[in-house]
């Protein structure tokens, strides 16, 4: 049986998270890197989406982005177990996601040496992609803030006091 989704149960932090996440997804099929070639009057230019141009980081990235996604929607379902910490699950796949997308953004996959007239470039799906990551890190962190905690109360009485020395 498929359980009922409810977003009443959401917070206003899953429901960041779980947009970050559906953004992140769709930034790996756009335009994360370009190359422009100029050589003698002769003048081309490609882009490649983050699929294309990503070695391993797109299948993390990949994978981030469903986990977030899920871990909203079995909230919204009620089927994730009150003991799973998903404030702290989407907290952390967020920074790994952020920490992934900043490497990618300085570090541009590239094979060997550059000639001078190849010109590299970033596009606009790795910027989407990081604001997506951003958004899975802020919602899990939200969330986490707009959760309440049980109130600590003592489990037992405390002793009474000693008796007065005579």
């Amino acid at each position: 049986m498929v359980a009922r989704m409810d977003t009443s149960r959401l917070t206003t932090g899953d429901i960041v998270a779980g947009v970050g996440g559906i953004v992140l997804l769709i930034s790996l099929f756009l335009p994360w890197y370009g190359v422009s070639v100029d050589i003698a009057g002769f003048s081309a230019s490609e882009s490649g989406s983050g699929w294309e141009a990503l070695g391993f980081i797109d299948i993390l990235l990949f994978v981030i982005a469903t986990a977030a996604i899920a871990v909203v929607a079995a909230r919204a379902a009620g089927a994730l177990p009150a003991d799973i910490p998903a404030p702290v699950i989407l907290l952390g796949l967020g920074a790994l996601a952020v920490l992934l997308v900043l490497y990618r953004i300085i570090d541009i996959p590239v094979d060997g040496d550059i000639p001078d007239e190849v010109d590299l470039s970033r596009k606009v799906g790795v910027f989407i992609a990081l604001i997506g990551a951003a958004a899975i890190t802020y919602g899990g962190w939200r969330t986490n803030t707009e959760t309440p905690t049980a109130p600590m109360t003592p489990a037992t009485e405390p002793p009474p006091p000693p008796p007065p020395a005579v």
